[in-house]
């Protein structure tokens, strides 16, 4: 990829923003147990704690989507990073758990504004047989700033124990350089449609034999119609898929915290980890697995096998999730490792299947609408894992429940395969 391409300045540029929008969104399951001690809260609060960045950051991806449509995704990518520095920043003043909640509020709304701009500029930049390549880096990217978020508390809270306040005006003052670069560096480029690019505009490998044949199947051509069912089951899934993500991280680092998974580590460095330190470490080795999993599939895709990948990504999380249920000890990180490698794979498979029942020019939007539902939903994953397991030692019921979301999930992708074959014959 030549450094003075355009596009691959965009991908970089974008995919720097999406690795900070999920380090915040999950910055706040790498702190919540000391915030939890300062302020007193039980882990149903906690899971609330949750719930309230969570929320706006699905809800409003909806509304951001439409702004984007309206006003350009550069605008809306330079807004989310300069609000997410002052949210960031405000921290220091927080003195009590209900400003927290407001602040998670904000920050969660201020993020929502990511995922529509920035996936539909990399949609519109880039062709279907480039698309899942470049989705793939913007993913590894992705699953690096959420394996950051618990390594950089970490080192806070071993340099520093309890101040989780310092850790977010960390946070904010990446969020601000971040926000510069963005408004200077960052120049889309105005092509009249996504047919007009070659796969050389942004990655230098020639497309798969078949991938011609392919473009006229089910990621060809853009859409010229909103296409409502494909739409429709693809953010079904991801909302199911949504709600597993955030009842899983969000109180990773605590399970593998109880786990006592890196005590050997403990050993090798010849001192003790801070308690608050130890299951964000733990959590940031099993997060980074994710990135591997993103890159396998954006290697792995093209657009005609994309529905059952999509479908059999689904289905891998379910046994990695039972083994989570019963794992103990040094079990429960590799379960969660071989989870997160398996679960973040969906990413790119989703986000490169889902452009192809949307019209260009609402692209936004309707990536906008599927963050809703997946985050949106997904907002409830924390609570519900805190409800179902009052003792929190014993994981046995929502796990369980989430292998049978997975399942479910799995099952929704495979009618667009059918709708592949069914094309397929009419073109023959």
């Amino acid at each position: 990829m030549p450094r003075s391409n355009p596009v691959v300045r965009i991908i970089l540029l974008v995919s720097c923003a999406h690795a900070l929008v999920h380090l915040l969104e999950q910055s706040i399951a790498s702190v919540e147990q000391v915030i939890s001690t300062e302020f007193t809260l039980s882990l149903k609060q906690s899971g609330f704690l949750g719930s309230a960045l969570r929320l706006p950051y699905g809800i409003g991806a909806f509304f951001a989507g439409l702004l984007a449509d309206r006003f350009g995704e550069k605008r809306i990518l330079v807004l989310y990073l300069f609000g997410s520095a002052i949210v960031c920043v405000s921290f220091m003043a927080s003195t009590n758990a209900s400003a927290i909640y407001v602040q998670l509020f904000a920050m969660g709304a201020f993020a929502s504004m990511y995922h529509p701009a920035g996936l539909s500029l990399l949609a519109n930049e880039t062709t279907p047989e480039t698309r899942s390549r470049a989705l793939g880096i913007h993913g590894v990217f992705g699953s690096l700033g959420i394996a950051s978020a618990p390594f950089i508390a970490g080192l806070m809270l071993s340099v520093r124990p309890g101040d989780w306040r310092g850790y977010y005006v960390l946070l904010g003052l990446i969020s601000f350089v971040l926000a510069v670069l963005v408004w200077t560096l960052l120049k889309p480029q105005s092509r009249p449609a996504v047919a007009d690019q070659t796969p050389e505009d942004v990655i230098d490998d020639e497309p798969a034999a078949g991938d011609q044949q392919s473009r006229k199947l089910l990621s060809g051509e853009p859409t010229l119609r909103f296409q409502l069912w494909p739409y429709t089951v693809l953010v079904l899934g991801t909302a199911m898929g949504g709600t597993i993500y955030g009842a899983v991280l969000h109180f990773l680092p605590r399970y593998l915290k109880e786990s006592g998974a890196l005590m050997p580590l403990e050993g090798l460095i010849g001192q003790p980890i801070a308690d608050e330190a130890l299951g964000n470490y733990a959590a940031a080795l099993a997060l980074v697995c994710g990135a591997f999993g993103q890159w396998t599939a954006g290697r792995l895709a093209k657009p005609r096998s994309l529905p059952v990948l999509l479908s059999m990504v689904y289905l891998g999380n379910i046994p990695f999730l039972v083994w989570m249920t019963f794992a103990e000890g040094w079990q429960r990180l590799l379960a969660a490792c071989l989870w997160a490698f398996v679960h973040f794979m969906n990413q790119p498979l989703y986000n490169s299947l889902i452009p192809e029942f949307l019209p260009r020019h609402r692209r936004s939007v309707g990536f906008g609408f599927s963050n809703m539902m997946g985050f949106g939903v997904g907002a409830f994953g924390p609570p519900m894992v805190a409800l179902f397991d009052e003792r929190f030692a014993d994981y046995t019921f929502s796990y369980s429940a989430l292998a049978v979301l997975a399942f479910v999930a799995a099952l929704l992708p495979l009618p667009l395969m059918f709708r592949q074959f069914a094309q397929r014959e009419i073109d023959a």
